[in-house]
């Protein structure tokens, strides 16, 4: 049985327009509401006029590149999801756009299955999204340790628990933090404890008025941490828990491993 997906209504804008007709055509096909714009400007304007729930650009056109539609949209709407389609190698950009506020990006040629993935990554974060509170001004810190049995399906339990927080303490970057936990979370069950049902995951999660820290611990032998300065997008060295480290390092205000590689701490300030 195929599991149910969520759908939306999706802006998606490159000036390529065989690249414009695929992704349209699969949209559609998966159940999401589509409108494709060829140029910067005019997609700025539909986005006005129209409701959208998810944003998948291009980085490089003629008018505006996908670093000033970021801008624009964000501007517009802070919460919204923000896909960046880029050249393979184009690695400059894609950290720039996700500091901008992209949530993720994908490499062409376009993999419609890696867009399949990262579209239902996107809906099912803004769906767990919960409006911020102001009652974090009362903190002094506030931790949370978690041994889970090294399992994926409890990744749902553990980020619930995180939005929940993260809503409560008024952090309005929790997409970016969720994604993080996402990332960090999968590689430890998968690349360090290779989803062995008898080891554990050790989360910790820590609380100030100034920031939130997580860290995130296997139980396997640990790994040479990849050098992120010198990653290159759709680096076969890099697959499976790199490209997740790197995404790690784009959304995290700071980013640290111990000695044996089997723990990660991540840090984000407050906005």
């Amino acid at each position: 049985m195929t599991a149910s997906r969520i759908t939306g209504n999706i802006l998606v804008i490159d000036d390529d327009e065989s690249i414009l007709r695929l992704l349209t055509k699969f949209l559609k096909s998966e159940g999401h509401g589509v409108a494709a714009e060829i140029n910067g400007s005019d997609a700025i304007e539909t986005f006005k006029k129209e409701k959208f729930d998810l944003v998948i650009t291009d980085m490089y056109m003629p008018d505006l590149d996908g670093l000033d539609i970021i801008r624009n949209i964000k501007d517009i709407n802070q919460n919204i999801p923000i896909i960046v389609l880029t050249a393979a190698g184009s690695i400059t950009n894609v950290v720039h756009s996700l500091k901008l506020g992209a949530f993720n990006y994908m490499t062409k040629p376009v993999n419609i299955n890696e867009v399949r993935e990262i579209i239902q990554k996107a809906f099912l974060t803004s769906a767990a999204s919960l409006q911020h509170k102001n009652f974090y001004t009362f903190l002094s810190s506030a931790v949370s340790v978690f041994k889970i049995k090294s399992a994926v399906e409890h990744l749902e339990g553990i980020s619930y628990y995180l939005n929940s927080m993260l809503a409560f303490y008024g952090f309005t970057s929790g997409w970016q933090i969720q994604l993080a936990l996402t990332e960090a979370f999968t590689n430890a069950v998968c690349h360090g404890n290779h989803s062995s049902p008898d080891r554990d995951v050790t989360c910790e999660i820590t609380f100030t008025r100034d920031e939130v820290a997580i860290s995130i611990e296997d139980e396997g032998g640990g790994f040479k941490v990849p050098d992120l300065k010198n990653y290159k997008l759709n680096d076969d060295k890099y697959a499976g828990s790199g490209r997740g480290i790197f995404l790690i390092n784009s959304y995290m205000d700071s980013v640290e491993f111990n000695a044996r590689g089997n723990r990660i701490t991540m840090i984000k300030k407050r906005n």
